[in-house]
């Protein structure tokens, strides 16, 4: 069976749980990252935790806002008559 994604809607990309997994993964990564850092002298501080949220919605924003580019620019190709993404199921 093929399944082939035609649009994707930019509200249910906005407001769905996608922004809040983003949100988490920069926040590990951003954490990460900064263990890392040469200038941070101890391992955890209240500016460790704000710079860390900080960055975190900063990478986030931009993720999204990528994302929303790329959505749109699938949709109007979309529009245009370029086929979709197909995927090809099997039934076990």
């Amino acid at each position: 069976m093929k399944v082939e994604i035609k649009k994707i809607h930019l509200m249910s990309l906005l407001f769905s749980v996608f922004p809040l997994a983003v949100f988490v993964v920069m926040l590990c990564v951003g954490a990460v990252v900064e263990m890392f850092d040469p200038e941070v002298t101890s391992a955890f501080t209240l500016g460790y935790a704000a710079r860390c949220v900080m960055n975190a919605v900063g990478d986030t924003v931009l993720f999204l806002v990528s994302a929303v580019f790329f959505v749109a620019a699938y949709n109007f190709l979309n529009r245009l008559g370029i086929r979709g993404v197909q995927i090809d199921l099997e039934d076990k």
